[in-house]
């Protein structure tokens, strides 16, 4: 039998987010205030994220095992491929 879903008005969530019923204009200001706050400070860390990608993409880090025995050349071969 499969699992039953609450109804959407039974969200724990959103009854957690409801502001309260006795809340007075004051009050609703400094929460929408902080609530503003908020979402600028959550934007900001997107936005340092986003960024932060963007320079690991340009980057581009590529780590190279060079094996072979000694006097092969691998030390050659690494410094002429840091040129390219």
């Amino acid at each position: 039998m499969p699992a039953s879903r609450e109804p959407p008005d039974r969200d724990p969530l959103a009854a957690a987010l409801r502001p309260p019923i006795d809340e007075t204009e004051e009050e609703k200001a400094s929460r929408l205030a902080d609530e503003e706050a908020a979402k600028r400070v959550s934007h900001a860390i997107d936005e340092a994220i986003r960024q932060e990608k963007q320079q690991r993409k340009k980057q581009k880090i590529v780590r190279l095992l060079l094996l072979g025995q000694s006097e092969s050349g691998k030390s050659t071969t690494l410094r002429r491929g840091l040129f390219l």
